[in-house]
């Protein structure tokens, strides 16, 4: 890439691969497949044999404490051919979500050009709590994939690389995804959710993942698919929301309303009533009810409400930056394409000119 002042920039790509997604409780008490970290490491192995083909110079990986990371550098030891790839030096690593906080930070300073994310929605969102305006290609490895997209790593590593090397831009292909921020009495961001935010009336987050559908007291989804599993599928039973639409939901759940069924998790189906449903969008916020409670942020568990406390949310559609996939693949193919065949032309009026 280069910079305003004309000087050639290296196109560079973070790759941030969670090895705890797709592997928690609801493996145990549902059908969940375990996504473990060999599918993983192959993943990103095809990821960097694209990059290195079309053109990045360089690809930072997250460490972690199972060593992912470094047997895709084995992997591709030798088999690639200019594209430059390393761990981010960190001091220490947790094995924990602040690995990928610090991580992201790093390679922010690093001058990465965008971010590749493979985990669900709660790692997706771990990253866009520290990645700024750096695009992120969120790419499902997890349990509830809402957010990420499922799609194969040599596509992925393809569009990557087309956004590092501006063969297309972030205006023509990124947009940023709205979120649900939890805010306190006075409208101070504690955290946010990507997709769904529950407010649970069991005051334990030992077990991360949520599960027990009669818990759940107060949902708000920023989309409600019916072709998705977990907290969006409960909305969607209610009344479907686009990704995008520029609205967020939330229901009320509870005993004495209308009873729906929906997939909460892989293979598990939970019988629900739902008391009360309204939109709402930006510049709302709505006060959270059921304390004391714990609010659980895109299908995890994360802090404990004492009773008393006044907390709301509120709809932001500022979120991270993300990189539609198929519009970058798309766009880049259609300039390379019209790039041979007025290549083609020349040589054609050449020819004629001979």
């Amino acid at each position: 890439m280069s910079g305003a002042s004309g000087v050639t920039l290296l196109s560079t790509v973070g790759i941030i691969a969670n090895p705890a997604s797709g592997k928690d409780l609801r493996r145990v008490i549902a059908s969940g497949i375990t996504v473990t970290n060999a599918v993983k490491e192959n993943a990103v192995q095809r990821m960097l044999l694209a990059m290195d083909a079309m053109g990045v110079d360089r690809a930072w990986l997250m460490p972690d404490r199972s060593n992912l990371s470094r047997r895709v550098l084995d992997a591709v030891a030798g088999e690639l051919l200019s594209l430059e790839v390393a761990e981010v030096d960190m001091p220490y690593v947790l094995g924990t979500q602040d690995d990928s906080m610090r991580t992201v930070t790093r390679m922010a300073e690093l001058g990465v050009d965008l971010l590749i994310v493979l985990g669900g929605d709660g790692t997706s969102r771990v990253v866009s709590k520290c990645c700024g305006d750096i695009p992120i290609l969120p790419v499902s490895t997890g349990t509830n994939n809402v957010f990420p997209q499922m799609i194969e790593g040599t596509l992925i590593g393809m569009a990557a690389a087309a956004l590092a090397t501006g063969k297309v831009t972030v205006d023509e292909v990124c947009r940023r995804a709205p979120r649900l921020d939890l805010v306190d009495e006075s409208g101070v961001l504690v955290d946010h959710a990507l997709v769904d935010l529950a407010v649970i009336d069991v005051l334990d987050t030992a077990a991360r993942a949520v599960w027990e559908a009669e818990s759940i007291r107060e949902l708000y989804l920023t989309q409600a698919r019916i072709d998705s599993i977990g907290m969006s599928a409960i909305g969607a039973k209610v009344e479907p929301l686009a990704p995008y639409s520029g609205r967020a939901c939330r229901l009320l759940l509870g005993r004495g309303g209308e009873t729906i069924t929906a997939p909460i998790a892989p293979g598990l189906l939970a019988e629900l009533s739902v008391s009360e449903y309204r939109q709402f969008t930006t510049g709302e916020t709505l006060a959270i009810a059921s304390t004391p409670c714990v609010i659980a942020l895109d299908g995890e568990r994360e802090l404990a409400i004492p009773r008393g406390k006044n907390c709301g949310v509120c709809y932001n559609p500022d979120g991270p930056l993300v990189v539609d996939v198929r519009k970058t693949l798309r766009l880049a193919n259609r300039r390379e394409r019209e790039a041979i065949c007025g290549a083609v032309r020349v040589q054609n009026d050449l020819r004629i000119g001979d």
